[in-house]
């Protein structure tokens, strides 16, 4: 049974990496590329918790918690790819065998204590969560950090290989389906990718400290399935042949075997790996396992004292967002993704997975992840950065991949009438207005039918006294649907001439999306 778990545990995270690479443009049907981002167990609760319903969309998460009270966390140790990654990482790190990480079982409770602030936060609309979600950590860590090193490293490789007379043919064609299968239209630079990788590197390294030391510790997702698994009827059973060689004791990556007793197993920490039996000498095989009808019962370290500190915690984090400054400079260019929900509500489904990131990467590369300008709800959420890209005017791709609707999947026809923002002319900088001279490359680029930016011939006088007709470029606001391709390719080499605000965008419901869609139909 091992050996299938491992074969299964490999098969999603194989699973997981060919749905990453899918999301890319152009992007076709099929199995949508955010599926497996809905495994998540958390997604259902916390989306209740913001709508008050319970959403189908949400299917995989909901068959995750329903299957757990019979079956155990096997959700960690057979499908989570980040449980699969620190399972290889801890090969590398050569991470201590349970006897010697048992120094750390004090830190139990802390992931009941980081799973019921979150609940507690989230009751006063404070989404936290969706930053230490498992599968949203993988995602994103992939989106920022390994992916767009991977491209890179590989890219210079097979240039470099082709370069070499003896090698130039098969490089080429190598390089040729990489591109055209795995690389993006150029290479994905992203901003917050000191803090992600960092984040990201932080969680493998703890394997040095103990096996699944996310997992055992510090996994809202992991304290979540656990609740659920305490009364499970799917037992491990240590039958009278057992030679009391603590082997399983010695090598559980969970700790879940007590030493006292190694016929029992903490039905919280256990994730279903079988590798105590594996672990079992092959002449006795005294492990098995069993359905049971009256399952004992493994209680979870949450105390009333934790639960008093979680409660002070919680309302002390809630009034410290309360009271920050408000950045307004930084919230006139905070332009999410067209189609986003109103801000609120944005930031209350939002997980933070970048999924929209990545696919924007293969086309027109405005969304970046997001860092802190007046709260910690803004890490790491997606945000267009006009002047790095731009939102290509016949691409609605960020909608179709997004596994909770934060931004919802609107048509091309409904996205290319959703402005999200307005853009200006900073007269101070725009050529024409600065230095007096032609300049039309926003006018040019502008991609809407009727153009949102117009040129105004006007004769101006020079400092010499000389007249001069001059095409002063302006901004049709009811044209203009803050697509940013203006400020992108404004040729100034530091600050645009022209920039994109929030003002006059628009933030819809679902219900104005099922409006639109009846009307036009």
């Amino acid at each position: 049974m091992a050996r299938t778990r491992r074969g299964v545990q490999v098969a999603f995270l194989v699973f997981f990496l060919v749905l990453f690479v899918k999301a890319r443009y152009p992007y076709t049907g099929g199995l949508p590329s955010d599926i497996l981002l809905r495994f998540s167990p958390l997604l259902p609760l916390f989306n209740f918790i913001a709508d008050l319903k319970i959403s189908m969309l949400l299917w995989p998460g909901l068959a995750i918690l329903a299957l757990t009270p019979f079956l155990g966390r096997f959700f960690c140790g057979w499908i989570c790819p980040l449980g699969t990654t620190l399972d290889a990482a801890s090969h590398l790190v050569k991470s201590p065998q349970n006897p010697q990480s048992q120094r750390w079982t004090k830190l139990h409770p802390l992931k009941f204590v980081l799973l019921a602030a979150s609940v507690l936060l989230a009751v006063f609309s404070v989404h936290i969560w969706g930053l230490l979600d498992p599968l949203s950590i993988m995602n994103r860590a992939l989106t920022v950090v390994i992916y767009p090193l991977t491209t890179l490293v590989a890219e210079f490789s097979l240039l470099k290989a082709a370069s070499l007379p003896v090698l130039e043919t098969p490089a080429y064609a190598v390089y040729d389906w990489f591109k055209a299968v795995l690389m993006p239209e150029q290479q994905a630079r992203l901003q917050q990718v000191f803090w992600v990788a960092l984040f990201f590197g932080a969680i493998l390294g703890l394997e040095k400290l103990s096996r699944r030391f996310w997992c055992r510790y510090l996994c809202p997702a992991g304290a979540l399935l656990g609740f659920l698994a305490q009364f499970r009827v799917f037992e491990r059973v240590v039958g009278p042949a057992c030679p009391d060689c603590a082997k399983c004791y010695q090598g559980c990556k969970m700790g879940a075997i007590p030493e006292a007793d190694v016929g029992l197993a903490d039905k919280v920490e256990c994730i279903e790996c079988f590798g105590c039996s594996e672990m079992c000498p092959p002449k006795v095989s005294a492990i098995t396992y069993r359905w049971s009808r009256k399952p004992y019962h493994s209680s979870i370290d949450y105390s009333r004292r934790h639960f008093l500190q979680t409660t002070l915690g919680s309302f002390a984090a809630l009034g410290l967002l309360s009271i920050g400054i408000r950045n307004k400079d930084a919230n006139t260019r905070l332009i999410r993704p067209p189609g986003s929900l109103p801000e609120n509500k944005f930031l209350d489904k939002c997980i933070h997975c970048l999924e929209c990131v990545r696919i924007c990467q293969s086309n027109g590369a405005c969304l970046q992840p997001d860092g802190i300008h007046s709260s910690i709800l803004e890490l790491w959420a997606p945000v267009a950065v006009m002047r790095t890209g731009y939102c290509e005017y016949n691409c609605n791709l960020c909608g179709q991949v997004c596994p909770t609707e934060a931004i919802l999947p609107l048509s091309l026809e409904q996205k290319q009438h959703t402005p999200m923002g307005l853009a200006y002319f900073d007269k101070d900088l725009c050529i024409p207005f600065a230095k007096s001279e032609d300049c039309i490359v926003c006018e040019e680029h502008c991609p809407t039918p009727d153009k949102a930016i117009k040129l105004d011939p006007k004769e101006t006088i020079l400092p010499d006294g000389t007249v001069k007709l001059v095409k002063y470029p302006y901004v049709v606001e009811e044209l203009c649907i803050g697509c940013g391709i203006c400020e992108t390719k404004c040729p100034l080499t530091g600050t645009a001439g022209i920039f994109v605000t929030t003002e006059n965008q628009i933030r819809p419901t679902s219900q104005d999306i099922i409006g639109s869609s009846a009307a036009s139909a």
